[in-house]
Protein backbone atom coordinates (compact mmCIF):
# COMPACT_ATOMS: atom_id res chain seq x y z
CA UNK A 1 0.00 0.00 0.00
CA UNK A 2 1.47 3.35 -1.05
CA UNK A 3 0.05 6.60 0.28
CA UNK A 4 1.05 10.20 0.80
CA UNK A 5 0.67 11.91 4.15
CA UNK A 6 1.20 15.57 5.01
CA UNK A 7 3.04 16.37 8.25
CA UNK A 8 3.23 20.09 8.79
CA UNK A 9 4.18 21.62 5.47
CA UNK A 10 6.02 18.54 4.19
CA UNK A 11 4.49 15.69 2.21
CA UNK A 12 5.79 12.18 2.89
CA UNK A 13 5.18 9.03 0.88
CA UNK A 14 4.75 5.83 2.87
CA UNK A 15 4.97 2.25 1.62
CA UNK A 16 3.27 -0.25 3.95
CA UNK A 17 2.45 -3.94 3.95
CA UNK A 18 5.57 -4.92 2.00
CA UNK A 19 5.74 -8.60 1.01
CA UNK A 20 9.47 -8.99 1.80
CA UNK A 21 10.42 -6.66 4.68
CA UNK A 22 14.15 -7.31 4.07
CA UNK A 23 14.06 -5.25 0.91
CA UNK A 24 13.89 -1.51 0.56
CA UNK A 25 12.13 0.57 -2.03
CA UNK A 26 13.37 4.08 -2.55
CA UNK A 27 10.89 6.49 -4.07
CA UNK A 28 12.66 9.45 -5.63
CA UNK A 29 10.63 12.57 -6.20
CA UNK A 30 11.68 15.98 -7.36
CA UNK A 31 10.35 19.15 -8.96
CA UNK A 32 11.72 18.21 -12.39
CA UNK A 33 13.50 15.42 -14.27
CA UNK A 34 16.95 16.95 -13.87
CA UNK A 35 16.70 17.07 -10.07
CA UNK A 36 15.35 13.55 -9.93
CA UNK A 37 18.23 12.30 -12.08
CA UNK A 38 20.79 14.05 -9.84
CA UNK A 39 19.25 12.46 -6.74
CA UNK A 40 19.26 9.05 -8.44
CA UNK A 41 22.93 9.43 -9.45
CA UNK A 42 23.98 10.51 -5.95
CA UNK A 43 22.07 7.64 -4.37
CA UNK A 44 23.59 5.09 -6.78
CA UNK A 45 27.11 6.44 -6.15
CA UNK A 46 26.65 6.30 -2.38
CA UNK A 47 25.27 2.78 -2.41
CA UNK A 48 28.06 1.66 -4.73
CA UNK A 49 30.66 3.09 -2.34
CA UNK A 50 29.14 1.15 0.57
CA UNK A 51 28.97 -2.03 -1.55
CA UNK A 52 32.61 -1.68 -2.63
CA UNK A 53 33.75 -1.09 0.94
CA UNK A 54 31.94 -4.17 2.20
CA UNK A 55 33.12 -6.39 -0.65
CA UNK A 56 36.74 -5.25 -0.47
CA UNK A 57 36.79 -5.36 3.35
CA UNK A 58 39.25 -2.49 3.13
CA UNK A 59 38.08 0.72 4.72
CA UNK A 60 40.24 3.65 5.70
CA UNK A 61 38.93 5.57 8.69
CA UNK A 62 38.43 9.25 8.03
CA UNK A 63 37.72 12.42 9.96
CA UNK A 64 41.28 12.67 11.27
CA UNK A 65 41.42 9.12 12.68
CA UNK A 66 44.72 8.34 10.96
CA UNK A 67 46.26 11.59 12.16
CA UNK A 68 45.25 10.95 15.78
CA UNK A 69 46.59 7.38 15.65
CA UNK A 70 49.83 8.47 13.98
CA UNK A 71 50.35 11.25 16.53
CA UNK A 72 49.81 8.76 19.38
CA UNK A 73 52.32 6.37 17.80
CA UNK A 74 54.89 9.15 17.41
CA UNK A 75 54.46 10.31 21.01
CA UNK A 76 54.93 6.73 22.22
CA UNK A 77 58.05 6.46 20.05
CA UNK A 78 59.55 9.65 21.51
CA UNK A 79 59.12 8.24 25.02
CA UNK A 80 60.91 4.99 24.12
CA UNK A 81 63.55 5.59 21.50
CA UNK A 82 64.03 9.21 20.49
CA UNK A 83 66.67 11.40 22.09
CA UNK A 84 67.82 15.00 21.85
CA UNK A 85 66.77 17.16 18.92
CA UNK A 86 65.09 14.26 17.15
CA UNK A 87 62.69 13.96 20.09
CA UNK A 88 61.65 17.60 19.70
CA UNK A 89 61.18 17.23 15.93
CA UNK A 90 59.04 14.12 16.29
CA UNK A 91 56.92 15.81 18.96
CA UNK A 92 56.45 18.88 16.73
CA UNK A 93 55.34 16.67 13.83
CA UNK A 94 52.92 14.78 16.09
CA UNK A 95 51.45 18.10 17.24
CA UNK A 96 51.14 19.26 13.63
CA UNK A 97 49.21 16.10 12.70
CA UNK A 98 46.56 17.02 15.27
CA UNK A 99 45.70 20.19 13.33
CA UNK A 100 43.41 18.16 11.05
CA UNK A 101 41.14 16.71 13.78
CA UNK A 102 41.22 20.07 15.59
CA UNK A 103 40.02 21.86 12.46
CA UNK A 104 37.31 19.27 11.86
CA UNK A 105 36.12 19.63 15.45
CA UNK A 106 36.07 23.41 15.23
CA UNK A 107 34.18 23.35 11.91
CA UNK A 108 31.70 20.91 13.47
CA UNK A 109 30.98 23.31 16.33
CA UNK A 110 32.63 21.18 19.02
CA UNK A 111 35.02 22.29 21.74
CA UNK A 112 38.42 21.56 20.20
CA UNK A 113 40.25 20.66 23.41
CA UNK A 114 37.49 18.35 24.62
CA UNK A 115 37.41 16.49 21.30
CA UNK A 116 41.19 16.04 21.07
CA UNK A 117 41.41 14.85 24.68
CA UNK A 118 38.54 12.41 24.11
CA UNK A 119 40.21 11.08 20.96
CA UNK A 120 43.54 10.62 22.70
CA UNK A 121 42.15 8.72 25.69
CA UNK A 122 39.82 6.49 23.66
CA UNK A 123 41.48 3.13 23.00
CA UNK A 124 41.92 2.38 19.33
CA UNK A 125 40.56 -1.13 18.98
CA UNK A 126 42.21 -3.22 16.33
CA UNK A 127 45.03 -0.74 15.72
CA UNK A 128 48.51 -2.14 16.20
CA UNK A 129 51.50 0.16 16.39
Amino acid sequence: MVYEHTLGEEKYTFVDEVQNPRSVTLLIKGPNGHTTQQIQDALRDGLRAVKNGLEDAALVPGAGAFEVACAAHLVAHTKKAAKGRAKMGIQAFADALLIIPKTLAQNGGFDVQDVVVALQVTPLSGVAF
